[in-house]
């Protein structure tokens, strides 16, 4: 499987112009983020899982995606997938495409929102050909970053704006099957401290056949699942400013080396990477030594766990 990647990343969302030549279902991340996503299928056939929701896939379909909803690719078969991806917040959008209401999540919608072919106008095609023109013009010239951010911003309020006057397909969504219930369930409790044996139990199911069924729909275990939503949640609150040490606690962590080494796992940084620090604390080639504060123990905790994994790593447990 050979993917070919066109990505650029902004304040507050990032554009991906994605090409995979025989694409291979188990090469697929399963994930979820904090973010607004819409994917446009230019051409590629399959299904689309958005949490417990199936959606077939084919060629100029397009799928609106909301924060925190668990959602992967299945291919049918390995002809080319091509893709746009558009990653975003509210904060990209202007005020008229922040407040749709297709964008909110509520308990008579099915997860996700689908688009088909034929509800998609020549207008939102165009705007992806117009996302494609500002990067190409201004490429070359960082001093027109900010007119193609602009221009870009504009153009997926645009998309939105024009999904808002159509309605999303009311596709044949199987009933919901034990797998689909459990997310639900877990969606209900994911900051809580469940055991397989609970879940298990509330659905009179036996352990192995939850973790099989699961993992046989997914791709990844409960465990793995629920992670992933903890940390999206996270990395949410991080933004904000929590500290990484009362985040843990906030998400369902039961201590903070778990919460750290989940963290790295899943994302590949830490979490002091993901705070937003103010302009005097960003600066770099400065050093200052002063007292521990209590708003340092998250850091200190990264220092203390990245010390016992090095220890571990040379042969002191």
């Amino acid at each position: 499987m050979s993917i070919d990647k066109t990505i650029r990343s902004y304040k507050n969302f990032t554009y991906a112009h994605v090409v995979t030549e025989h694409p291979e279902n188990e090469r697929f991340e399963r994930h979820c983020h904090k973010n607004y996503e819409i994917l446009y299928v230019v051409r590629g056939e399959g299904t689309y899982q958005i949490e417990g929701a199936e959606y077939p896939i084919k060629p100029n379909t397009l799928l609106l995606i909301r924060p925190y909803e668990f959602h992967f690719f299945r291919p049918d078969h390995q002809s080319r997938y091509e893709r746009h991806i558009i990653n975003f917040d509210a904060d990209a959008l202007i005020d008229a495409a922040a407040s749709l209401s297709f964008l909110q999540s509520d308990k008579s919608q099915r997860f996700g929102a689908l688009f088909s072919p034929d509800e998609i106008s020549t207008r939102v095609r165009d705007a992806f050909e117009e996302i494609e023109y500002a990067m190409q013009r201004f490429s070359d010239s960082s001093k027109s970053a900010s007119r193609e951010e602009t221009l870009i911003r504009l153009q997926i309020s645009r998309i939105l704006l024009l999904l808002s006057v159509e309605h999303p397909s009311d596709v044949a969504v199987p009933e919901k099957n034990v797998v689909a219930q459990v997310m639900e369930y877990l969606n209900l409790h994911v900051r809580s401290n469940l055991s397989l044996d609970e879940i298990a139990q509330h659905f009179f199911i036996s352990k192995y056949y939850l973790c099989h069924t699961f993992r046989a729909h997914t791709g990844v275990s409960i465990l793995t699942y629920i992670n992933k939503k903890r940390i999206a949640m996270a990395q949410q609150l991080i933004e904000e400013g929590e500290p990484a040490a009362s985040v843990a606690e906030q998400v369902g962590f039961g201590s903070y080396p778990s919460f750290y080494r989940t963290y790295c796992k899943i994302t590949g940084t830490s979490p002091s990477h993901r705070r937003r620090q103010p302009e005097s604390e960003s600066r770099q080639g400065e050093m200052s030594i002063r007292k521990a504060r209590e708003s340092d123990l998250d850091r200190l905790m990264e220092i203390y766990e990245g010390a016992r994994t090095f220890m571990r790593e040379n042969g002191n447990p």
